[in-house]
């Protein structure tokens, strides 16, 4: 039997808070399989009228998500951004030997980038000794997840669910910024899938090549990914394979994240 969130009722504006942030705990309680509206409103203890009045805020602001068929709330892209800022700092502080040593080696451009919601989010960048460097990422500068080298690391080795919902939400973008059928990435994460690193063409900056591998935790679930960069003539097959071998060794030197 589901016990409902002990709510405190205090006076002004604090009570808004704090029906909010319960309706938030309520939803990421339920956020795998998702909850309706008088699932919510039970679990907190509150009408719906006054549930719905700040979700409606909440999906506005980007930290609800809501699927108008199915009637499920799920918690928001804007949730796990903030929730992804708050590692940002250690992994770049715990990955950046790694992405200095692989640039040293390669002479290409490096990456070290994060998920943000359906995005992926460069963290780290260093630039190597090549007398022509791709600048497929500024530090900050987020591109849909399954675009890139890095990109594509982020999305191939999520749950088999997870990924398909994010191809799914990001294929309009696909279409739109890249001129690319959501098909067509869903081949390139099969083929990731399967030799344990990604490869991306001329996708995200023009006439240029990366390959990327995943950075996964302790409990074996991907947090991040590093990638390289060159132009087409540079990265020729066995320069890119050579690449792919020096990122995964460099993960694999350091210990894994929580």
């Amino acid at each position: 039997m589901e016990q409902p969130v002990k709510t405190v009722r205090p006076q002004g504006g604090a009570q808004s808070v704090r029906r909010t942030l319960s309706i938030l705990r309520s939803i990421s309680t339920y956020n795998d399989d998702g909850a309706r509206l008088s699932k919510i409103a039970r679990h907190v203890d509150l009408p719906p009228p006054t549930v719905h009045r700040i979700l409606s805020v909440l999906i506005e602001e980007d930290f609800v998500s809501f699927d108008p068929v199915s009637k499920l709330y799920h918690m928001g892209a804007e949730l796990y951004a903030m929730g992804e800022d708050s590692r940002l700092c250690s992994i770049r502080d715990r990955y950046q030997t790694a992405v200095r040593r692989i640039t040293e080696q390669t002479g290409d451009a490096t990456y070290l980038v994060i998920r943000s919601g359906y995005d992926g989010v460069c963290i780290d960048r260093v630039l190597g000794s090549a007398r022509v460097q791709v600048l497929g990422y500024n530090i900050g500068e987020r591109h849909p997840l399954g675009m890139g080298a890095a990109g594509q690391a982020l999305l191939a080795f999520l749950p088999e669910h997870e990924c398909a919902a994010i191809l799914e939400a990001n294929s309009p973008r696909y279409l739109k910024y890249y001129n690319i059928h959501v098909d067509e990435v869903r081949t390139w994460i099969q083929q990731g899938q399967d030799r344990k690193h990604t490869y991306s063409s001329c996708k995200i900056t023009q006439d240029a090549v990366g390959v990327g591998a995943p950075i996964f935790n302790k409990a074996g679930c991907v947090v991040a990914a590093i990638s390289t960069a060159g132009i087409c003539a540079r990265m020729t097959p066995d320069r890119c394979r050579k690449n792919s071998e020096i990122i995964i060794a460099e993960i694999a030197a350091i210990e894994p994240p929580d």
